[in-house]
């Protein structure tokens, strides 16, 4: 009985969701710290249902769809005067502040690939996988798209190659920041049961998942990917060999709580004013996603 009537909670949810003109999830509160607990999770798990959607392919274009089916790419160009190229690297490891940059960066004009934007670039993800592009063609799609800034899909490997790319490193104040990471790291385990693991979405992208949960920060020990003092380790590993690889002049390492001079002045713009510097995606609600992901799973 409460297994139907999580069924039909959950059919009633996304009926109501298939109604909506947005197709992203990120926030629209700049200081979600305000909301309180519950209501974190609440907003947790409505941001669970919008990325249970995207995973289901709900969210992609026609053209994205079409890729996949025929195994070949289609660019697909945003008008032409949004073309653009990619100008900024977000190179934070996740819980480093990374979405409060995001929605800081679109408040200055930049459009940038994060989470939202994963799914509905399936199949440059897919083409890259089949060789059909490399990561220099992967990237000038995405600004024949419209992007300008991406945290999902360069690595500081190929930043430094680009010297026309600046880059932002967003850090914590101490490496002890993993326990807020190892709240979301057991997406990537969730993505391998039923009915994830059925979804075609889930299979193009599960390579970059394991990329970003498992390798990345662990520094290539999948294995250790929820190992407190693993992580810890890597934590510092990574941040020095981002220093040491960018020029400082391209680099900028940034904490959030630093708010909107040090990224302004690196990125040459005017502080905007009367907007406060986002701090979104709490503790409270990755927690409320991840128990919603997992109760898909249960259902």
């Amino acid at each position: 009985m409460i297994a139907r009537r999580s069924a039909h909670f959950l059919l009633a949810s996304l009926t109501f969701l298939s109604a909506l003109q947005s197709t992203s999830a990120r926030p629209n509160t700049l200081q979600e710290q305000q909301l309180g607990h519950y209501r974190g999770l609440f907003k947790g798990a409505y941001v669970g249902l919008e990325t249970l959607i995207s995973l289901m392919g709900y969210y992609a274009e026609e053209e994205v769809k079409l890729g996949l089916d025929t195994d070949s790419l289609i660019i697909d160009p945003a008008d032409e005067e949004d073309q653009t190229e990619i100008k900024i690297v977000g190179l934070g490891l996740g819980r480093t502040g990374t979405t409060s940059l995001v929605v800081a960066l679109e408040i200055l004009g930049y459009a940038a690939v994060h989470d939202d934007e994963q799914t509905e670039l399936t199949d440059l993800y897919a083409a890259e996988d089949r060789e059909e592009i490399d990561m220099d063609e992967f990237h000038e799609i995405l600004g024949l798209r419209g992007y300008n800034a991406t945290f999902k899909t360069a690595g500081y490997d190929w930043v430094e190659r680009h010297p026309e790319v600046k880059a932002i490193l967003t850090v914590r104040d101490d490496p002890d920041y993993v326990d807020s990471w190892l709240l979301a790291a057991p997406f990537v385990e969730i993505l391998e049961r039923r009915p994830f693991r059925w979804m075609a979405t889930v299979d193009e992208l599960m390579e970059s998942f394991e990329a970003e949960y498992r390798m990345e920060t662990t520094g290539g020990s999948p294995e250790n990917f929820l190992d407190r003092d693993a992580l810890r380790q890597n934590y510092v590993e990574y941040v020095n060999a981002v220093q040491e690889s960018i020029p400082s002049e391209r680099l900028l390492t940034f904490n959030v709580k630093q708010g909107w001079g040090p990224l302004c002045e690196f990125l040459g713009h005017s502080v905007p004013e009367g907007i406060p510097f986002p701090h979104v995606h709490t503790r409270a609600k990755v927690q409320g996603e991840i128990d919603f992901l997992h109760m898909i799973t249960w259902i």
